[in-house]
């Protein structure tokens, strides 16, 4: 998603409507800086002020997304739907998120850097996991057309926004099984706090081709996630993943309300 275009189109539609900054600025319950800051490029409106965004101009969700009205009806119900699921999931997130800081903030006494050491060593923000996921296969165009497990064995860490480290092995990717190949998951993949899911695939002494593009959904438990191959083909838990999979672009939902998420094109 171009996020200069994304500006332009929010601009072009509010002038169309007659509303001035402020008035579109009070329909969705935001300051007339951050209406500003999207018509600039500087930034993109929250997941959850897409849908009000979006009919207040009278535009579609994926008219935003894209930064141009499109020439075809679009599937409006079913894209809200994921966005809707998304918005859920980057609540949670927040929500868990504060918590790491009070936790944070109650170890920052003269010993907490000390005690956060020990912990760290100690293996406290660390936990196994284990499990066989049925994930759902999916068309380029979004057309289920079978299942496949996904045996997940690693660690998921805590730290700095959350890593795993471990078997991801897709049952209907063989580069993916390899028993030495390991998969490194990052839940701040842009490492400033901007949120992004990442997924890579590596073995020892070289990157592996495993045919996964980068980035993808996935919630912190693992236990719900959608991603995409690099022949289209779709991988899913949730059939909610599935409209943005099949679009060329990735929605970062982990940020909170008041920082403006941003998209790049799949890999």
């Amino acid at each position: 998603m171009d996020k200069i275009k994304t500006g332009a189109l929010i601009a072009a539609a509010r002038k169309e409507k007659n509303l001035t900054q402020r008035e579109l600025a009070a329909a969705l319950h935001v300051s007339d800086r951050a209406i500003s800051k999207w018509e600039r490029g500087a930034g993109f409106p929250d997941i959850s002020l897409l849908e009000p965004l979006a009919d207040a101009l009278d535009l579609g969700v994926l008219d935003l997304l894209r930064g141009e009205r499109g020439m075809e009806p679009e599937p409006e119900p079913t894209v809200r739907q994921a966005l809707a699921f998304l918005a859920r999931q980057a609540k949670e997130r927040t929500r868990k998120r504060w918590s790491q800081v009070l936790a944070g903030a109650v170890l920052l006494v003269p010993t907490g850097f000390i005690l956060f050491g020990i912990l760290a060593t100690a293996g406290a923000f660390e936990r196994e996991i284990t499990a066989e996921v049925l994930a759902g296969v999916y068309s380029q165009t979004g057309q289920m057309v079978g299942e496949t497990t996904v045996v997940i064995d690693g660690t998921r860490s805590s730290v700095w926004g959350g890593s795993y480290s471990g078997k991801f092995a897709i049952d209907c990717l063989d580069a993916t099984c390899q028993g030495d190949v390991t998969a490194i998951i990052n839940w701040d993949a842009f490492g400033r706090g901007e949120g992004g899911e990442r997924i890579g695939f590596t073995a020892p002494g070289y990157h592996v081709a495993s045919g996964v593009e980068s980035w993808l959904y996935i919630t912190e438990d693992m236990g719900s996630f959608g991603l995409r191959l690099e022949d289209g083909t779709i991988i899913a838990t949730d059939e909610s993943y599935v409209p943005l999979l099949t679009a060329d672009y990735y929605y970062a939902v982990y940020l909170p309300v008041e920082t403006a998420p941003w998209s790049i094109p799949m890999e």
